[in-house]
């Protein structure tokens, strides 16, 4: 399928999803650059969370609000149903072979990703100090944040995140139509957005790079882009129904804010000192 900028009628698209992934993925010469924006796709999108969890490992702070993560966690859990369901339809080895195969492997991969969310909300919950990080604002000015309060507060997002995601997605035809194949790619553009002013605000408090790490900017830069660049991505290879002027807008603006955040991180002092468990900071 060729590039194009706008393609017109592009709601017409929005039919019958599973099968476009199909075609455009099976097992065939003509769809080798697909399965390599595949590959490049899921292996920065798994970056995200190892290099963030590297981070929450070595330091034992993590680098994400957790409201991301619960928001992550549910987006997640959507498509996993979605691949388990589509594979309970499409398990035949022609299917597999005709571009199936894609459902198999979320089916398995996506499990992983939402382990690594939940020991992320887990690990907010148990930690004093992430908890009154992301949580301070919502007691009384020196009341210290129970877990109690932490795990009801992150469990209210993750459902107040599912009833959204699962509402909008119902839009795009719902999980029957593989729609979270539509959103996903926006979806991405939190790991910019909503750590903007998250990590802004660690910045102005320490002065150093704390909270933040180089290596995981330009991972979430390199994902973001790999959203929306025509030839990179793996989602505009699948359908034209993302073949509009606002996909291409907003990819260029949360490009644009990821690289901002990661020249803010590069202006700040590099951290040289020895953590207590004698290693140094994730660069």
């Amino acid at each position: 399928m060729g590039y194009q900028f706008l393609v017109p009628n592009y709601m017409d698209y929005l039919k019958d999803f599973p099968m476009q992934i199909m075609q455009n993925m099976s097992l065939e010469k003509g769809h080798i650059m697909n399965i390599i924006a595949m590959a490049l796709c899921c292996t920065f999108g798994y970056l995200l969370y190892t290099v963030a969890g590297r981070v929450r490992k070595r330091e034992d702070i993590d680098p994400y609000p957790v409201y991301l993560h619960c928001w992550m966690i549910t987006m997640d859990s959507i498509g996993t149903i979605t691949f388990w369901r589509l594979l309970a339809m499409y398990h035949t080895k022609e299917a597999l072979l005709g571009g199936a195969w894609v459902f198999l492997f979320f089916s398995i991969g996506l499990p992983i990703w939402i382990c690594m969310e939940a020991m992320s909300i887990h690990h907010t919950i148990k930690s004093p100090t992430q908890r009154a990080l992301n949580f301070s604002r919502l007691v009384k000015n020196g009341e210290e944040v129970t877990e109690n309060q932490a795990r009801f507060w992150c469990y209210g997002t993750i459902a107040v995140s599912a009833f959204f995601n699962l509402y909008a997605l119902s839009m795009l035809g719902g999980i029957a139509n593989c729609a979270i194949f539509l959103a996903w790619p926006i979806t991405n553009y939190v790991f910019a957005l909503w750590t903007w002013r998250f990590w802004q605000t660690r910045a102005a408090e320490l002065g150093t790079r704390k909270y933040q790490s180089m290596a995981l900017h330009i991972v979430i830069l390199i994902q973001i882009s790999l959203m929306w660049i025509p030839g990179l991505s793996w989602y505009l290879a699948l359908t034209p129904f993302l073949h509009t002027v606002w996909y291409y807008l907003g990819g260029i603006a949360m490009s644009a804010l990821a690289a901002y955040n990661l020249y803010k991180c590069a202006k700040l002092p590099k951290r040289d000192e020895t953590l207590p468990n004698g290693k140094k900071p994730v660069w």
